[in-house]
């Protein structure tokens, strides 16, 4: 490029120069064209020259050069795309401090997860130490089980002995049945005589007063007469003696065979308890119905039906089986004192009644739970009770039930501090508020409500993107909570201020 430059600067010099030679010459000769002076024709020569100069230089740079021939064509557009591109590229400049920056903030993030990489390396070292020991308890459990499977075979044979007891009592139970058959049979031959008695005594006492009649003539007759009369009066007496105690050995024997009968069902019970895992234990809730106010009798009535219905389904779930009369879940019969001292056997249909007739004239919503009465073993019906609750609201929407500090320096776990939060905090402030329990198993501490495992999680992530050292988790009421209902919740976390107070 600088040599064709340097050539047109040549090239241009050589042509003026022979443009002011040729006019220095034309004005000398006085050469005159197109009918112009000499002197406008030694001008006219120079500008054409000039021009042609010009020309010459652009036709030559034109032909050498193709950049020069390409700024020639095309050189506005070329200004145009060149303006466009430095605006694109003051684009890609933006784009690229943007992208700089997410580079730097990505390196920060990443330096700022390290430490957490590296305390989720500690927890993995720690549960696979927690899963050795896991290991060697559960060889502990097999070796109790097998300790466990002697004790059951022992208990088995305990109870074929306890079967052979069981057979003798029917045995005995059999023969005092037959003893009772035979005094009844005994009893009603005596009641026979005695009325036999009765129609001769009846007889001769017709006779004695006819006889009284003929005294004179059959005193003799009379005074046997009533030396017979006496006699049979005497029997008569004996006999009614006898049938009295006949009647109170048959007494007894019935009370006796009634309580035969109730120990040999409670022996049975006892043997299956013993035998046979609990199936449910006392106290535990099977099913709970919230009933509102204003509610009609039919409607009252249906509700507790399905409830009983719930209930026994929940039952068959744990192992329980339908009696003799086809009910999973039964409410047994029970013997209440009246205040005038008379004791009323109150069944099932009669506790149903009045459970019913306590919710209609309620003026506040309840809540019934049913509840085991006794340990009840697998293949057995669960007897239960029905316990009514005022269902008042305990937590409005949004309310705040709870509140806990998360310690977030490592190497604290903020997630067990939630869990303990949960299980602690939570519980114990819904149950003072008058939340009611579930006591859905034995030996487990009663619960309050369910989380899901979304909102476990999302709780977990707050957690781990914790403002600061130390961070405040408010629990609060995601809806209107009563007390018979589960706890739904939702959480805040806030950053700690100074006081110690979240904002």
């Amino acid at each position: 490029m600088a040599f064709l430059v340097m050539l047109m600067v040549l090239f241009g010099g050589i042509l003026a120069y022979g443009g002011d030679w040729l006019g220095r010459r034309l004005g000398k000769q006085r050469l005159s064209m197109l009918g112009l002076r000499p002197r406008h024709t030694a001008t006219l020569i120079t500008t054409l020259t000039g021009a042609l100069t010009v020309a010459l230089t652009i036709t030559g740079m034109t032909i050498a050069n193709e950049a020069f021939r390409v700024w020639i064509t095309r050189g506005d557009q070329i200004l145009i795309e060149l303006r466009r591109n430095e605006r694109l590229l003051s684009q890609r400049a933006a784009e690229l401090k943007s992208l700089q920056q997410d580079v730097a903030q990505k390196a920060d993030e990443l330096r700022l997860l390290r430490p957490q990489y590296e305390q989720l390396k500690l927890q993995v070292s720690q549960l696979q130490t927690q899963l050795q020991q896991r290991r060697a308890r559960l060889g502990e459990l097999e070796t109790r089980l097998r300790e466990e499977q002697v004790r059951v075979r022992e208990l088995y044979t305990e109870r074929e002995q306890l079967r052979h007891n069981i057979h003798a009592l029917h045995l005995e139970r059999d023969a005092l049945q037959r003893e009772i058959a035979q005094l009844q049979h005994t009893q009603q031959l005596l009641r026979n005589q005695n009325d036999l008695f009765a129609e001769e005594n009846t007889r001769l006492a017709s006779e004695n007063a006819r006889m009284e009649k003929q005294n004179q003539q059959l005193s003799e007759q009379n005074a046997q007469l009533e030396t017979r009369n006496r006699e049979l009066s005497e029997r008569n007496q004996e006999l009614e003696t006898q049938n009295r105690l006949l009647l109170d050995r048959a007494a007894e024997l019935r009370r006796q065979r009634d309580e035969l009968q109730s120990e040999v069902g409670e022996l049975l019970r006892l043997v299956n308890i013993r035998l046979m895992p609990v199936a449910v234990h006392a106290g535990e809730e099977l099913t709970r119905v919230a009933f509102r106010t204003g509610l009609s009798e039919v409607r009252v009535r249906q509700m507790l039906q399905d409830m009983m219905k719930q209930a026994a389904e929940q039952a068959e779930a744990r192992g329980a089986t339908p009696g003799s009369d086809g009910r999973t879940v039964f409410i047994p019969e029970k013997v209440v004192r009246l205040t005038t001292g008379e004791q009323v056997r109150v069944d099932e249909a009669a506790s149903l009644e009045t459970i019913l007739q306590n919710i209609r004239t309620s003026h506040e919503p309840v809540v019934a739970l049913v509840v085991a009465v006794t340990n009840t073993a697998k293949g057995e019906p669960v007897p239960v009770e029905v316990r009514l609750f005022r269902n008042s609201v305990i937590f409005q929407a949004g309310q705040e039930i709870a509140r806990t500090i998360l310690d977030c320096r490592p190497p604290k776990d903020p997630f067990q501090q939630i869990v303990a939060f949960l299980q602690g905090d939570i519980r114990q402030a819904a149950i003072e508020a008058g939340v009611i329990p579930r006591f859905e198993q034995q030996g487990a501490l009663p619960t309050v409500g369910e989380m899901d495992a979304a909102t476990l999680l999302a709780l977990a992530e707050k957690a781990r993107q914790c403002p600061g050292d130390r961070a405040l988790l408010i629990a609060r009421a995601r809806q209107e909570i009563r007390a018979g209902d589960r706890l739904q919740l939702e959480f805040e976390v806030r950053p700690l201020t100074p006081a110690g107070r979240g904002g």
